[in-house]
């Protein structure tokens, strides 16, 4: 028997939870290609036909019929606010697949969307800005820093937290945001110079606007641009851009200073790799992945395994930086394996593969080679410049692409699956999706 046609209101208030669900997730960092496949589904599981979905950068637009021979019904949302946020992805992820699912009707599914916009974040104010220090010492030992380098660089963190934290619930941008951070870790650097403590200071700037450093939106803008969402791949790009300039303002600024007050700092380029220790290399990839894990608001139950998956990726990175592989292709395979292990976790303990895939990538990313690209540039060196900025692309596509291969591989070799599961974060995809009927929706909620 075909699918009776929705009444306007139902069908009104279908465009609406897709755009909510779509809304919520990319305000937390989902990608485009997996927001469009669930407005998609969250649709046609309440009973719309011929759902389409557009994304870009700051909106989404959700439309549908009704019935077939019915007008399209649509709606437009913005998304004004971006903060990575993977248990409200996780959520949202649960309650779109127990929808699509027949375990809850769409009235339910609405209610528990509102709880999740209004849900308060699992971790305190001081323990995210702990993670976040924890993550800049750690990325210091990862370059090859002592001690006092690994000390100033997660007290420099602490007060770049602090500072942005403050200045952006004022509503400042996030250009002058990461001017300020880039700022403040110059001006550590040249008070440990001032003290005569005997440090690389551009290890200590490193460590410090690690924080603020876009590798994720590069990343997300190749992915972006592989899936083919080409508008949102390019603005994610320029968003790229634009942060690492305000860094290199903020730098730019300290350095200014500390010259006309005697303190000159000589900026080096911080090695990739300065430890011989492996192990040592291991526990700081593992504590990296983790306090981003802590930082960004995952579910405690994934953090072991978010610092499992960056201690598996550096380790597949190292071995085959061994192998004398060129950079490009090591830090692809360790994305394949981090994007294949992370499918098969996340399928099992029901969350997106991108709270895993995110965090394991997190000590590859160039984030400091696209910033050392664009100081280079500043400072005319543009051959320099443009050869590191290369760098940190073909780096991004590599992971990007590592990490799809991988969730690809992980469905191809899965023996069961849900029915219309979705190959790219574990949600359902959209074709397969039977629309509902309001038969179907009163049959629900009479049995529930």
């Amino acid at each position: 028997m075909p699918p009776q046609p929705l009444a306007p209101q139902d069908a009104h208030r279908a465009v609406d939870l897709a755009l909510r669900a779509g809304e919520l997730l990319l305000s937390a960092g989902a990608s485009a290609a997996e927001v469009t496949a669930t407005c998609t589904v969250v649709a046609r599981s309440c009973g719309l036909r011929r759902v389409e979905c557009d994304i870009t950068f700051t909106s989404i637009t959700v439309s549908g019929h009704a019935a077939e021979d019915a007008g399209a019904v649509s709606g437009l949302r913005l998304v004004q606010q971006r903060e990575l946020d993977y248990s409200r992805a996780t959520a949202v992820h649960n309650v779109v697949g127990d929808l699509a699912a027949g375990r809850v009707t769409p009235a339910e599914a609405d209610r528990r969307l509102e709880s999740v916009a209004a849900s308060r974040q699992p971790y305190r104010r001081w323990v995210v800005t702990g993670a976040r220090a924890l993550l800049a010492a750690a990325v210091a030992v990862l370059l090859g820093a002592g001690a006092a380098v690994t000390a100033a660089a997660f007290g420099a963190t602490v007060l770049v937290d602090l500072a942005i934290d403050r200045l952006g619930r004022r509503g400042l941008p996030a250009f002058f945001l990461n001017a300020v951070g880039g700022l403040i870790a110059t001006a550590v650097a040249l008070a440990l110079v001032a003290a005569d403590i005997g440090v690389r200071p551009s290890l200590v700037v490193a460590g410090g606007i690690v924080l603020l450093l876009p590798g994720v939106t590069l990343v997300g803008a190749v992915h972006d641009a592989i899936t083919g969402f080409y508008v949102t791949a390019s603005a994610r790009a320029f968003e790229t851009f634009l942060l690492t300039a305000g860094i290199i303002s903020g730098v730019a600024v300290g350095l200014s200073i500390g010259v006309r007050l005697g303190v000159p700092v000589a900026m080096w380029d911080p090695p990739s790799v300065g430890l011989a220790d492996v192990p040592l290399q291991l526990v700081a990839a593992a504590a990296i992945s983790g306090s981003f894990a802590v930082a960004n608001h995952a579910p405690r139950r994934t953090l072991a395994p978010a610092a499992a998956a960056g201690a598996l990726g550096w380790a597949v990175f190292v071995g085959l930086d061994q192998l004398r592989l060129t950079v490009t292709l090591a830090t692809a395979a360790a994305a394949v394996v981090i994007g294949l292990g992370s499918f098969v976790l996340a399928a099992r303990q029901r969350v997106p593969a991108l709270v895993y895939v995110a965090a394991g990538i997190i000590p590859l990313l160039p984030g400091l080679t696209i910033y050392r690209g664009l100081r280079r540039l500043t400072e005319g060196d543009t051959l320099g410049g443009m050869a590191l900025l290369g760098t940190a692309i073909t780096v991004g596509l590599a992971l990007a692409a590592g990490s799809l291969l991988g969730e690809y591989v992980a469905q191809a070799l899965r023996r069961t699956r849900l029915p219309g599961e979705r190959r790219l974060t574990g949600l359902v995809q959209a074709r397969g999706v039977r629309p509902r009927s309001r038969s179907d929706h009163r049959s629900q909620a009479s049995r529930a």
